[in-house]
């Protein structure tokens, strides 16, 4: 099962984006109706062959464009204001990093136990969220052994890191929700092996968590999970964050590697 931390943002050895928006989607159309003005253009000039030849580079062109401009936010279905966004080409987004189990490597975000520590939380020190749609796209690397499973997960309501809720993938696909209030772990669902988890080496998998009035609903890879009813906290200021990690130690332990966060109003 999921890890259950001690106080504080370490796991030790006792512990068990934005969507592909509108306008991107515009510019992909434009860039295709120029590619085949230009395709037009060439075909009245050197005939047919040449300029559908054309049209076809110049597709692919396009679209390259297109996957440039859409790669750096894999999330599909945030909505609303953009609160926060990072895609850790540098160290500015404000997170509480503790070397050397989490820190910022330009273009991850990178958190990996040691043979004392299982895994570890991150919040965010500078930006702050209520009601909102988390996302975090991330390699989850292989478990280490068969009742050793890797885990990275989305926090959320974080007063401290003793109070807070986080949405959890594991390495065997199993997604999990749980709640941390004064220290205590408590498991609020249990979803094995979904569908939607993608597994292989470097494969990139997103976890989306909309907090809203009082409904929490946890998404994998766009596809949702489950939705739970959730008393909201009325503390101001909430924090968001990430954690990542196994269910016991290991002196080797694989690296996770963040790739990007983002939050939004969602609605």
């Amino acid at each position: 099962m999921a890890p259950a931390s001690e106080d504080g943002n370490l796991y030790p050895r006792s512990a068990g984006r934005q969507s592909r928006s509108a306008s991107t989607v515009a510019r992909l159309v434009t860039l295709l109706k120029e590619a085949r003005k230009s395709a037009n253009l060439h075909t009245e000039i050197k005939g047919s062959i040449e300029g559908e030849g054309m049209l076809r580079t110049l597709c692919v062109v396009a679209t390259l464009q297109f996957l440039a401009l859409t790669s750096a936010w894999a999330c599909t279905g945030q909505v609303g204001a953009v609160i926060f966004q990072d895609t850790f080409a540098d160290d500015s987004g404000g997170w509480d990093t503790t070397p050397p189990w989490s820190t910022v490597q330009p273009p991850v975000y990178v958190i990996a136990g040691d043979a004392n520590n299982s895994g570890y939380n991150a919040l965010n020190l500078t930006f702050n969220a209520t009601d909102g749609d988390y996302c975090m796209d991330f390699i989850l690397p292989p478990a280490i052994a068969a009742n050793n499973q890797m885990y990275a997960g989305v926090l959320f309501w974080a007063t401290d890191y003793n109070n807070m809720m986080s949405a959890q993938l594991a390495s065997d696909g199993g997604v999990w929700l749980q709640k941390k209030a004064s220290g205590n772990w408590s498991t609020i669902f249990d979803v094995p092996k979904s569908p939607a988890f993608v597994s292989g080496a470097n494969a990139v998998n997103s976890l989306r968590v909309t907090a809203l009035a009082g409904v929490i609903t946890v998404y994998l890879n766009g596809t949702q999970i489950k939705s739970v009813r959730a008393q909201e906290p009325t503390n101001p200021g909430l924090s968001f964050g990430m954690y990542a990690g196994a269910d016991a130690v290991s002196a080797n332990a694989p690296k996770v590697q963040i790739k990007s966060y983002s939050v939004t109003a969602g609605k």
